[in-house]
């Protein structure tokens, strides 16, 4: 009997300890996250034309808003559809995600494909993959089949205290021929 409360005891110290050792909550950021299959004209073995046509070209673009204040940076993307939080540990230095608002929405190219974040993320790596989003949810929107030749492109500028990223992506959206035999 004295045994078992000695481990019930320990048990409950050591999940106390645990609890009190655990500093940062783990946040999970809901994200919506797009791929989509991009290749040279050159890696294609199929025709113009015959095999596919191309149908029009899409572009998207990006904007967030990087700021700093003391021991926390946002980033947010321009018309407040999400905002991420990060503070620093003052004890270790270290980078944290502390609080966010709003759906993150991620895009990548097949051969540029990242996993989802739960560290500090740079802003360009943010307005980049908002705006190849886009891009994809474009290139859906207009029947497409795939994209080849993305170009993207990233402009920073600073206005005050703030530092704007935006991209551009486009790309050209094929439609590949359904043979009919």
């Amino acid at each position: 009997m004295l045994k078992h409360r000695i481990i019930i005891a320990a048990t409950i110290f050591s999940s106390v300890l645990f609890l009190f050792s655990c500093s940062k909550t783990y946040m999970v950021i809901p994200q919506a996250i797009n791929t989509v299959n991009s290749v040279g004209l050159d890696e294609m073995n199929l025709k113009h034309n015959t095999d596919y046509t191309i149908v029009n070209t899409a572009t998207a673009e990006a904007t967030v808003i990087y700021t700093i204040k003391g021991a926390t940076v946002t980033i947010k993307e321009e018309n407040n559809e999400f905002e991420v939080v990060y503070c620093q540990d003052k004890k270790t230095g270290n980078w944290y995600i502390c609080d966010y608002e709003g759906i993150a929405r991620f895009g990548f190219l097949s051969n540029d494909y990242d996993k989802t974040f739960s560290d500090c993320i740079s802003p360009e790596h943010i307005v980049r993959s908002l705006a190849i989003y886009r891009l994809i949810n474009a290139s859906k929107a207009r029947g497409a089949d795939g994209v080849i030749e993305p170009v993207i492109s990233t402009n920073v500028e600073q206005r005050g205290k703030d530092i704007i990223f935006k991209t551009t992506a486009s790309a050209k959206l094929i439609k590949l021929n359904v043979d009919s035999k």
